[in-house]
């Protein structure tokens, strides 16, 4: 009898002690796509303008594009906000078949929709022609080489899902003209959170509500700061231009 009541007092213990511990879960282990070897391929195929020339012009080109698990870029946009001699242009020819090293999840590779940005300098104090793999808008929080998030492509992606009505118009990515912003929070999990309008006007307003569901259902490579898992946000754009 004595020590029946010792087992259960030990048991009610661990039990105690089991509910004030924090849940584990059996989380993904992910790494973003990188450029490899691209920045070579690219400073091979482009010819910076005159306007270069005396080292004070720097000029960023915004890039999406398709990674797959191979490695193989494809369906890449760019937009440029200066229009400095065609760098987009030569920008989207240079980037044409050009391979990244492929985003993991645990180990195995997986397609992903990589955003980010070609800057194009003379100033002496860096590269002629950089990759960072952002588009800078958390600049001023993480500094210039943060991943940002990665849509994973091994499900059906956001834009997809938006396409996939009759009536949609919007195109992805960024571009002169009338935009559509949702912004949302990926987590450490790969998962997205706290999804919102930024811009919710008029005709968008159906198309906002039908990406804020589809980002609901997307996973994602989530950001990384300094090799660290880092929540983070991620704004999907549709524009309008025809």
């Amino acid at each position: 009898m004595k020590t029946t009541k010792i087992y259960k007092k030990l048991f009610g213990s661990l039990l105690i002690v089991a509910a004030s511990l924090p849940f584990m879960s059996n989380a993904d282990t992910t790494q973003p796509a990188q450029f490899g070897d691209a920045i070579n391929q690219l400073s091979s195929k482009v010819t910076l303008p005159d306007v270069f020339q005396g080292g004070f012009k720097t000029v960023a080109v915004y890039c999406q594009t398709d990674v797959a698990a191979t490695g193989l870029t494809s369906g890449t946009l760019c937009y440029e906000q200066s229009d400095v001699a065609d760098l987009k242009q030569q920008t989207l020819n240079a980037l044409e078949g050009v391979s990244f090293i492929p985003a993991e999840v645990n180990g195995q590779a997986v397609p992903v929709r990589v955003q980010f940005r070609v800057v194009y300098s003379r100033t002496g104090d860096q590269p002629d022609i950089m990759l960072l793999p952002n588009l800078g808008t958390l600049q001023s929080q993480y500094g210039h080489d943060y991943f940002a998030p990665q849509e994973r492509l091994d499900q059906k992606d956001w834009y997809s899902k938006y396409a996939a009505n009759s009536w949609a118009k919007g195109k992805p990515f960024f571009n002169a003209g009338d935009l559509t912003r949702v912004i949302g929070t990926v987590k450490v999990d790969g998962e997205i959170a706290s999804v919102s309008a930024l811009d919710a006007r008029g005709r968008s307003k159906r198309d906002a509500g039908v990406i804020e569901t589809a980002l609901k259902q997307t996973k994602f490579i989530p950001g990384v700061v300094d090799n660290k898992i880092t929540e983070m946000h991620y704004v999907a754009v549709l524009n309008y231009r025809n």
